[in-house]
């Protein structure tokens, strides 16, 4: 039997793991015209959210796009993204593809190839430096063809703090330009940094200043994750202890990427076993950290001495009480002023995250490694 469990890729149907709520609320606003900033830290299942909830909406007859900022690098690219994007959103658009070009793109030539299965795709290739008036002609493309089609249009520009990466403030300015006129499109702006996210809408300087609303993806409640995971190891011949699921989704911080990670390890290693203990998923999480370990190493190596003392503060003592006095005698980083730029270095660099509880490690099993491998006091 297949392994019943999907880590590191989108899911659906009955791998996709319990976020009815989540999934109602979104394609409940999508269906009005709403900018929402949904604000997920990584690995919190926020990707596999919108395209279960996109499926929806074309279920229901809506156009939808979807866009991973993270393809572009530069605003130029980001553009041809766009465009691509947004003209393949309708299939009706594609097959009126000549017509479509001279309406509702004068001033761009898109090009025309075929999928796989020989029906026809639009997508943009722009060549030397755009007039301001394309720009605001490919930018208005989604409320062009909503109007055209008599549908709704929903745009995902997934990892949306990338925006600034790419044209800065200025591309920035010209996309709130456009998108604040759009009557007929609803707009998703997901993103895994949510700091970035948030200054976005809660800054005044700011060009999306108050356009959306926030929506927070948080992790799934044990009540409902623990039940979902005992009954795909059921499903498939297994049974798993309590002892053993509480302590899964313990160390896994009750992330739900570590948490399907360790559940397909535990169910791939022990695939001869009926029924699974504690002590085997202790083994399982071996197992993982070991084959982790050649890519923690390259990262820890690339930390200053001070960095490798923080982290292995934040590991031992939850994040917390990090510029305590005992704290900075206990591993030696001689000021709180050390301490809070090492804090400012590491979340910086992706490795860390603030939390309202305290400093979180960003990958989970690399806080296990700090704690278990790199020799915390």
């Amino acid at each position: 039997m297949p392994n019943p469990f999907r880590f590191g890729t989108v899911v659906a149907g009955e791998d996709f793991a319990n976020r009815e709520k989540e999934l109602d609320e979104l394609t409940r606003k999508l269906k009005e015209t709403v900018r929402i900033f949904l604000v997920a830290p990584r690995r919190y299942g926020k990707t596999s959210l919108i395209k279960n909830a996109l499926d929806v909406l074309q279920k229901e007859g809506m156009v939808t796009a979807y866009l991973d900022l993270y393809w572009a690098n530069s605003s130029k690219e980001f553009l041809e993204l766009w465009g691509s994007k947004i003209m393949r959103g309708s299939r009706s658009i594609a097959r009126k593809a000549a017509r479509f070009v001279r309406e509702f793109l004068p001033r761009l030539r898109p090009k025309l190839s075929f999928d796989q299965e020989g029906d026809p795709e639009l997508w943009v290739d722009i060549s030397g430096q755009l007039v301001e008036q394309a720009v605001e002609e490919l930018l208005d493309l989604p409320e062009r063809i909503a109007r055209a089609e008599k549908k709704r249009f929903v745009v995902v520009l997934d990892e949306f703090q990338e925006i600034l990466r790419l044209g800065g403030e200025t591309l920035e300015r010209q996309l709130r330009a456009a998108i604040q006129n759009h009557t007929n499109v609803s707009y998703l702006f997901a993103g895994s940094k949510t700091h970035m996210l948030i200054d976005m809408v809660s800054d005044q300087r700011r060009p999306f200043y108050q356009i959306g609303t926030l929506m927070n993806l948080d992790k799934i409640p044990e009540n409902e994750f623990g039940p979902f995971i005992r009954e795909k190891f059921l499903r498939s011949g297994k049974e798993i202890s309590s002892e053993a699921l509480s302590y899964m989704l313990e160390v896994a911080q009750n992330v739900p990427h570590y948490v399907q990670l360790l559940s397909f390890n535990l169910w791939d290693h022990y695939q001869s076993l009926s029924h699974l203990e504690k002590s085997h998923l202790e083994e399982a999480l071996a197992i993982t950290l070991r084959s982790q370990e050649p890519a923690f190493l390259a990262l820890w190596e690339g930390f200053t001495s001070h960095q490798r003392k923080t982290l292995q503060a934040v590991s031992a003592l939850n994040g917390r009480l990090l510029t305590a006095k005992e704290t900075i005698l206990r591993f030696g980083l001689e000021s709180a002023s050390n301490v809070a730029r090492s804090l400012t270095g590491l979340c910086s660099k992706g490795v860390l995250r603030k939390d309202p509880e305290g400093y979180v490690f960003e990958d989970v099993l690399f806080g296990h490694w700090v704690e278990e491998c790199a020799g915390v006091s």
